[in-house]
């Protein structure tokens, strides 16, 4: 599976526009989370809604996993939203 994330700062947090090739489309936006806490809510969210294991993560047009593991990447994952 492919999963591409569009993240973009707004004035009170960040908003992901989120698509899969199975056709999932979805937009998490966030406005009450402390700025140091985003990246890991967000992640936790794209987490609870969306099966990644092993599937192609794209992060604002560059490949961030080939195979994404939660065990192995949820760190990583959500340093690539925070950097976002």
């Amino acid at each position: 599976m492919k999963i591409t994330l569009n993240i973009e700062r707004t004035d009170r947090g960040v908003r992901v526009h989120l698509s899969a090739d199975d056709g999932y489309k979805d937009v998490i936006e966030t406005t009450l989370v402390p700025r140091e806490r985003i990246g890991r809510f967000v992640a936790d969210l794209i987490l609870d809604r969306v099966y990644l294991r092993g599937a192609q993560v794209t992060i604002n047009g560059a490949a961030a996993f080939e195979a994404f593991d939660a065990d192995g990447d949820f760190d990583a994952f959500v340093q690539f939203i925070d950097a976002a």
